[in-house]
């Protein structure tokens, strides 16, 4: 009887370890959960746990560049609305509104480029590979103008 025992504990021993394994190594939560526990019951630091404050702070860093993007491009999206309004009246003015809306379509195209080069930097700030192509940098940032005189 008590032989019959010892091999009915080995074996039940012997396949919970067998599927505490293939669950540590096939679900993530299972492995987050027997992380955690070891870690506080030993006091160890796992892989586990690591793994996740590197994910946690490259979310805050991730936030913090998403805000920042957001920030300036809703200010400087409220001062090219407002500058635009504003300028209407003045552009109806015979011969000086032509150059006063080459100025006002120069004033909008910088903002533009400067909300251009804040996304380049905010995927900079995430790590993401994707720029900015040079194509639309440069006819956004460098574009030619007509001068006056010309139209």
């Amino acid at each position: 009887m008590i032989t019959w025992i010892k091999r009915l504990i080995i074996t039940v021993s012997f396949l919970a370890l067998i599927a505490t394994n293939i669950l540590t190594l096939t679900n993530a939560a299972f492995n987050g959960a027997v992380s955690g526990l070891i870690g506080a019951a030993l006091g160890v630091q796992t892989v586990a746990d690591t793994l996740s404050r590197k994910n946690k702070a490259a979310a805050v860093k991730r936030k913090v560049a998403v805000r920042r993007f957001g920030a300036r491009l809703v200010s400087r999206t409220k001062r090219v609305a407002a500058t635009s309004i504003a300028a209407i009246p003045a552009e109806s003015i015979p011969f000086l509104g032509v150059s006063l809306l080459i100025a006002g379509t120069g004033y909008e195209l910088y903002e533009a480029c400067q909300s251009i080069k804040d996304l380049d930097q905010m995927y900079l700030d995430m790590g993401m590979e994707d720029e900015t192509p040079d194509d639309v940098l440069r006819s956004v940032c460098n574009p030619t103008l007509p001068d006056v005189g010309a139209i």
